[in-house]
Formats: structure tokens, C-alpha cells, sequence
């Protein structure tokens, strides 16, 4: 009975983790935005299990480290709203989305790249609309050299910065 007990069990481990799979994510690239705006990121994210964390890894083209904001769950798919990049100190910005389920397997989009053009001349940019999301934008750094506020190329209003705490 012993043998038999244990044998079930190594199966069923041997299952869970043949299951383990990372989560599926969906997102359509943004091609373009205008300055001076919060923008939201929206993507599709599905797991065999449960989706832990969903984030958009954002920063000015050129700069060496990227920034995050954590992407919710609205009902259909996550987003998240990245503070507004400063006309004239930033004419791209690049991201890419990163999803982690609850065994920590994880998978992320390509870089991709949003071009920041003047208004009018984005065609559908993707600017946050709702005040309350666009005045409570949190930001997180990834590096401690990034200091202990947002990156210049990025506008602050509305935006908490969380520096990585230096040891």
C-alpha cells in the first residue's frame, strides 16, 4: 500500500508540474501617442491557473533603466497608465509587458516602441481618459540608480515614485 501511496503521489507532482505553464499574454502594440497625457497600455492576459502580476516596463528611448507600473484587472483584459512623457524631452518611449502567474512562471511581449507626435497627428493615441487613473498613477524603479523620483523625460504630476531602497 505504501509503494502504491507513493507512486500516486509522484504522479500527481509530476502532473502539476507538467501543467506548470507560463501565462498567455495578448497585446497590440501601440504605435503612437501625444505628449503632455497619461497614456494606458491594455493587454490580455490568461493563465491554467491564476495570474499573479502584470506589468508594463516603460522608459525614454536612450535611457538605461526601465521604470513599471502594475496593470489591473478591469474585467476583460489588464491595464495600466504610464505618466505623460514631456513634450520635447521625450520622442519615444519604449515597453514591453511582463505577466507572472502563481508558480512563478512568466513571459513578457517583445520591446516595442510608441512614437510621441504632436496632437493631431497621432490617430489614436492612447490617452487616459478618466481623471481619477491619470492623478493616481504609481511608478515603480527598478535599479537604485535611478534615484528617488520620476525620470525627467516624464511629466509628475499625479505620479508616486517608488525608489528601490538603497542598502
Amino acid at each position: 500500500m505504501r509503494k502504491a501511496a507513493l507512486l500516486a503521489v509522484a504522479a500527481w507532482l509530476a502532473a502539476g508540474l507538467a501543467s506548470a505553464e507560463p501565462p498567455s499574454l495578448d497585446h497590440q502594440p501601440v504605435p503612437c501617442t501625444v505628449p503632455d497625457k497619461p497614456l494606458t497600455l491594455c493587454a490580455t492576459v490568461t493563465d491554467d491557473g491564476t495570474v499573479a502580476k502584470v506589468r508594463v516596463y516603460f522608459r525614454a528611448a536612450g535611457e538605461k533603466f526601465y521604470s513599471f507600473v502594475d496593470m489591473t484587472f478591469g474585467g476583460l483584459n489588464f491595464c495600466g497608465t504610464l505618466p505623460a512623457p514631456r513634450e520635447g524631452k521625450v520622442k519615444t518611449v519604449e515597453y514591453y509587458v511582463q505577466a507572472v502567474d502563481d508558480q512563478y512562471e512568466s513571459t513578457r511581449t517583445s520591446t516595442f516602441q510608441i512614437v510621441v507626435q504632436p496632437e493631431g497627428a497621432c490617430e489614436f493615441p492612447p490617452v487616459e481618459k478618466d481623471p481619477a487613473k491619470a492623478a493616481g498613477i504609481t511608478v515603480y524603479a527598478t535599479h537604485k540608480d535611478q534615484g528617488r523620483k520620476l525620470p525627467d523625460g516624464f511629466l509628475g504630476a499625479g505620479v508616486a515614485f517608488v525608489p528601490v531602497l538603497r542598502k
